[in-house]
């Protein structure tokens, strides 16, 4: 990376996307941000702010304070995530992904649907 500071946008969208992804994969709802951090090609200080940032919007919740700060992803972060997470990968998901459930019936399934299936939180 040059030594210019990353755009504050694209830190929030990855931040965003990666806790989606990692909710969707099973590997935690609560993540440190010193986790969250090696998942992203970005300085500490800028997921730091972009972190406090996306709590402010309420985008994210503080499971934890600083020093060791816990995020994960609200309701409208989770919906939001998800969005950009599809629009990023659509092309490489196919029509199922992690972001639809394995219930036929459900409206994950519907053409018009747009965010997260709400059965993706339960333990399969």
């Amino acid at each position: 990376m040059s030594g210019e500071a990353p755009d504050p946008i694209q830190v929030e969208d990855e931040i965003l996307q990666v806790l989606f992804w990692m909710q969707g994969e099973g590997l935690g709802r609560e993540v440190t941000l010193a986790r969250l951090t090696r998942f992203l090609a970005f300085p500490s200080e800028a997921v730091l702010k972009a972190a406090q940032n996306l709590i402010s919007k309420g985008q994210l919740k503080a499971v934890s304070p600083l020093p060791e700060l816990v995020v994960q992803l609200s309701e409208t972060g989770q919906a939001e995530g998800g969005r950009r997470f599809q629009d990023e990968f659509e092309s490489y998901l196919g029509h199922e992904s992690h972001l639809v459930c394995d219930d036929p019936d459900c409206d994950c399934h519907t053409p018009d649907w747009d965010g997260a299936c709400a059965h993706l939180g339960r333990v399969q």
